[in-house]
Parts: structure tokens; sequence; C-alpha cells
């Protein structure tokens, strides 16, 4: 693990929850653009997906996915700092996130976040977010694309 202080450990860690959370809200895009500076990264290729760029990206892919799937539960753990250089770090966290799409299709997602933050004037914001499995798909991510 990377040397960082615990402050902007934590500070990065609630980021990674804000995601999270504003996700499983299932309505809140401007919640999950918030996470991320407004040119950010947003490549889910380590999963299939295609990359995405900026918040108009973002608002793009969640008004998909919130208008196909019916439920979302994502949960967070084994936080981990892996780079710091005081206005810039990167984090990676385990992920379970779990959903049914309204087709009824459900999806199981076994993966790992990685955070590559900044710090801005209105605090750590994501500027490069990826993922990857760490188990086989279960179910599918067409309700994403």
């Amino acid at each position: 693990m990377t040397a960082c202080p615990i402050e902007d450990r934590l500070a990065i860690q609630d980021l990674m929850t804000a995601y999270a959370h504003a996700v499983d809200s299932m309505t809140d895009i401007d919640g999950i653009c918030d996470v991320f500076t407004p040119n950010a990264v947003f490549d889910l290729s380590g999963i299939g997906l295609a990359a995405i760029h900026g918040h108009e990206g973002i608002r793009a892919f969640f008004g998909n996915v919130f208008t196909t799937m019916a439920h979302h539960a994502h949960y967070l753990t084994n936080f981990a700092v892996t780079a710091y250089a005081g206005e810039s770090a990167s984090m990676r966290a385990y992920v379970i996130g779990m959903g049914v799409g309204k087709d009824g299709r459900p999806v199981t997602v076994n993966g790992r976040y990685y955070f590559d933050v900044v710090r801005t004037p209105t605090g750590w914001k994501a500027a490069r977010y990826t993922m990857d499995f760490l188990l086989p798909l279960s179910g599918t991510l067409d309700n994403a694309k």
C-alpha cells in the first residue's frame, strides 16, 4: 500500500462510495457526474463496454442504464491507495455489483474499481475510472449498452 495522509485516503474512499450510492439511486446522474472531473475518462473497456469521455458521455450512459435497469446494489470493500503524489492519487476497491433489468435479466459483477483522482478546489474528483472482473460475469451487461 502507498503512503497517503489518512484525511486524503478517507476523502478518496468517500468519493468512491458516493459514486456507488449515486448509481444505486437509479436517478442521481448529477451525483454521479459530481464524482468526476468535467473531462474525465469513464473507461469500461476492461469489462467489454466502450470508454466514455466527460460529463456529457457519463450522463448519456447512465440515462440509458437507468432507463433499462430496475434495481442496482453495489458493495465496495478492500480499498487500497495504489499511488499518491499530493495532488493526485489512485485507489482500488473490490466491488460486488448486482442488478436486475426491467426485462427481468439479472447481472452480478465481482470486480475491481480503479479511480485515478485529482485534488480540485471542491475536493477530490475522479479523472479516470476503470474496472475489471475478478470472477466471470453472471448475467448480461446488455442493459448497459
